[in-house]
């Protein structure tokens, strides 16, 4: 039996720092912006009007025609051998008006309107499986171009590195120099290392912008690496390559383009032979004539007719023979370039398949070459202060070090990029991330749980500013920006970049190569603790506060209040909140059958962006799993999530309101052990 137990812990935040970005997120976007994507759903709305426009045969056409003008009888010929004029004929002149009504109903046009209304009916499919592939294909690339920028970032990390720890060494070496305990040609060679290490830095720096502007074509703008989050991957990959080629070839969205493709020259082709046959209308006519004066060559017509019309045609030059062999050689086209389609799919499955197979082997040997390059360089570096070890030897083992940091993150991004591609080729990619793909494919009407189609009209006047941001696209350099005031005027937001993300910008950060998660001062460097606290200092006396209430349901739940404040610019939680938070620790230590679910929330004003405070909550809710981490509990108890300014416990309209939503709430599930 589950009791759910909510704490809610009250943040009154001050300082805000920039929340995380997910590739979840990114492909969402790309999603919804990407103008390549948006370009497709545009090709479909056009496809469907075609549609729309074959459909009008099977209905009549009605045709009125008026008209009104002068007439001047002039000479009139006789009808004589000599075709002469007759002269004595007087000349009359007149007004005459004339209009006329025509409905025509085709009875029977060799079946081409409903081949036509078939083929259409193909192109509108294909259309929308286009649309889909092509969504796919962007969040595949948007997918390589995050992992890519993540990758040379760590790789730009380890140069950054590199140079750091030969530049120690050159120091160690110069003092021993300037002692007079080394040659100069030890100096020589160090500073020749030092220099091929900041060109390899300069490599990097470059490699990893090159990354960047790839993300920046997809997404829009460019990417800042500190909000960046590792992608997690935990889902169950299918057990063999045969079960995934299969399942491919039935959902690749290419594929299924390429069928609605054959089935649409198919229909043409039958359309095509709508020639072979007679063409039948059946017409009404209305006629109305009038002239101002009665002569002999004019006179007033009220006709009205009502007639069958045949057209056959009867030789055409082997021109339409012709076009239906034409048409057949197009289905066959087609065939082949589904069977082409196919092999590209297996091929590239196959090639992602051994990278994801052979990558693990592969890191398995990498991770023992990390750690036996990192022992050997330790035991270098204490037989090189012993006078055992030359110079050479060092920098050898710090380039294997190096080279073996390097390599293993290539891998590790490979298999998780081998992984997405997979995912991929079986068209399961969106459906990963997102969790549903209902929210894009229901722009053209592929979605499952639409029950009718949906006809969406494009509209004008076209926007030229799509990113809202007051800089208009033909000049804007990002043009998928967020919303901020730091929109500089090309239309990109001045980026401040924290690459070791330790809450310090790289302008202002002092120790730039700091690990993540380590705790630093002002300046980015880790702070030295002396004394850390023990948890047998805290009074046992001071347990967390529970109250029962009583829901509207009659269930009974326990709540405990925390009221934290972060300080001023910074995601550091002060003393005293501190001890409140290790209060909390206690109350889960002491009682272990608890697991707990952190959710962050925030307030809301009238600037306020979905996206960011979403991000923000998350943010706070990751501080404090990490305290609680810190202090003790086993991340296996925890999880964390942010929910944004979607659920206020208080009116946002006032101050007091707000500081009241900004905070945590924890979920509590009691399970027995």
């Amino acid at each position: 039996m589950k009791i759910i137990f909510k704490a809610v812990i009250g943040l009154a935040i001050v300082g805000i720092t920039l929340p995380a970005q997910t590739l979840k997120e990114d492909i969402a976007e790309v999603l919804h912006t990407n103008p390549v994507i948006q370009e497709r759903l545009r090709n479909f709305r056009m496809t469907q009007q075609d549609l729309n426009m074959a459909q009008s045969e099977y209905l009549p056409t009605v045709d009125v025609r008026a008209s009104a003008g002068h007439t001047d009888a002039g000479n009139i010929k006789n009808t004589t051998e000599e075709d002469t004029y007759d002269y004595n004929v007087i000349d009359e002149q007149y007004q005459n008006y004339e209009t006329s009504i025509t409905l025509t109903q085709n009875i029977f046009d060799g079946f081409g309107t409903i081949h036509k209304v078939n083929y259409q009916q193909s192109r509108i499919l294909a259309a929308g499986y286009k649309y889909i592939e092509t969504s796919n294909d962007s969040a595949f690339k948007m997918t390589t171009a995050y992992i890519n920028v993540l990758k040379a970032n760590k790789l730009l990390q380890v140069s950054r590195e590199n140079v750091q720890i030969i530049k120690d060494i050159y120091i160690k070496v110069k003092n021993l120099f300037d002692g007079g305990l080394t040659a100069d040609s030890e100096v020589k060679k160090i500073e020749s290392s030092l220099a091929l290490a900041r060109a390899n830095l300069a490599v990097q720096r470059n490699n990893a912008l090159d990354k960047k502007y790839t993300y920046k074509r997809i997404l829009g703008r460019m990417p800042i690496t500190s909000e960046m989050e590792e992608p997690l991957l935990n889902i169950k990959m299918p057990s063999t390559l045969e079960r995934a080629t299969l399942y491919a070839i039935e959902h690749n969205p290419s594929i299924l383009v390429s069928n609605h493709n054959i089935q649409g020259a198919q229909a043409l082709w039958k359309q095509r032979k709508k020639d072979y046959y007679p063409k039948l209308d059946f017409v009404i006519d209305q006629a109305n004539n009038d002239v101002s004066k009665r002569n002999a060559f004019n006179s007033p017509d009220d006709r009205f007719t009502a007639k069958f019309v045949l057209t056959y045609n009867l030789y055409k030059g082997g021109s339409d023979k012709a076009n239906v062999q034409k048409h057949i050689s197009m289905i066959n086209q087609e065939v082949d370039i589904r069977r082409d389609l196919r092999r590209q799919t297996i091929e590239g499955l196959e090639l992602s398949w051994n990278s994801y197979v052979m990558v693990d082997a592969q890191l398995e040997y990498l991770h023992k070459y990390n750690k036996f390059s990192e022992t050997t360089l330790n035991l270098y570096k204490e037989e090189y202060d012993l006078g055992s070890r030359t110079l050479l030897d060092l920098l050898t083992a710090q380039g294997d070090v190096i080279s073996s940091k390097s390599q293993v993150i290539e891998a590790q991004y490979d298999a998780l990029l081998a992984r997405y591609r997979i995912l991929d080729a079986m068209g399961l990619l969106v459906l990963t991330l997102n969790g549903s793909t209902d929210e894009f494919t229901s722009k053209v009407n592929i979605s499952q749980n639409n029950t009718e189609a949906q006809e969406i009209l494009d509209t004008v006047p076209v926007r030229f500013d799509v990113d809202n941001d007051n800089i208009v696209d033909s000049v804007d350099l990002c043009d998928n920006s967020i919303l901020a005031n730091n929109i500089m005027p090309y239309g990109c937001i001045k980026i401040k970049n924290d690459n070791d993300k330790d809450g310090v910008l790289d302008i202002n950060d002092k120790c730039p190569l700091t690990k993540e998660g380590e705790e630093v001062d002002m300046e980015g460097c880790v702070v030295v603790v002396e004394e850390e606290l023990s948890m047998d200092d805290l009074d046992d006396d001071e347990e967390l506060s529970i109250e029962e209430v009583t829901l509207d349901d009659n269930t009974t739940i326990e709540v405990a209040t925390l009221h934290l404040n972060f300080e001023l610019n910074s995601n550091k939680v002060d003393n005293n909140d501190t001890v409140k938070v290790e209060e909390f620790f206690k109350f889960l230590d002491k009682n272990k059958e608890y697991k707990a679910h952190i959710i962050g929330h925030t307030s809301k004003n009238t600037k306020s962006k979905k996206l960011y405070n979403m991000r923000l909550s998350k943010q706070r809710a990751k501080k404090v799993n990490n305290m609680l981490v810190k202090l003790g509990i086993t991340q296996g108890r925890l999880t964390f999530d942010g929910k944004g300014f979607s659920e206020p416990v208080s009116d946002n309209d006032t101050e007091e309101g707000k500081a009241k939503n900004r905070r945590i709430e924890v979920q509590l599930t009691k399970e027995e052990i």
